[in-house]
């Protein structure tokens, strides 16, 4: 898509899977533009995951880390199938916008 301001890599997150202990990935975000752009991750499952941070502005042309990580599995499941999913919403801010500024309502 032409029109998107920020760059995600990976795609697709893969975190390896493993008993009693946390598992994370890291996701980049790199500013496509000149302005800066303020980010906030959302997912369909807040109980099993940790996002950090889960807002934050990105500089122009900029990039930022972020760490999602699982919550300890007990046990192995019996749908293996994961098909918990990951929305960032982004939208172009003044310069000078703080991380404070970034409503919930985003």
């Amino acid at each position: 898509m032409s029109n998107t301001l920020l760059r995600i890599y990976p795609s697709e997150l893969k975190i390896p899977f493993e008993l009693k202990r946390q598992n994370s990935g890291i996701l980049e975000l790199t500013n496509k533009t000149d302005h800066h752009v303020a980010f906030k991750v959302k997912t369909t499952n807040p109980r099993k995951y940790s996002v950090r941070p889960t807002t934050g502005i990105v500089l122009p042309r900029g990039s930022c880390g972020i760490t999602i990580s699982m919550q300890p599995p007990k046990e192995i499941p019996t749908d293996y199938n994961c098909k918990d999913k990951f929305l960032i919403q982004s939208v172009v801010v003044e310069d000078g916008t703080t991380q404070k500024d970034i409503h919930s309502d985003m």
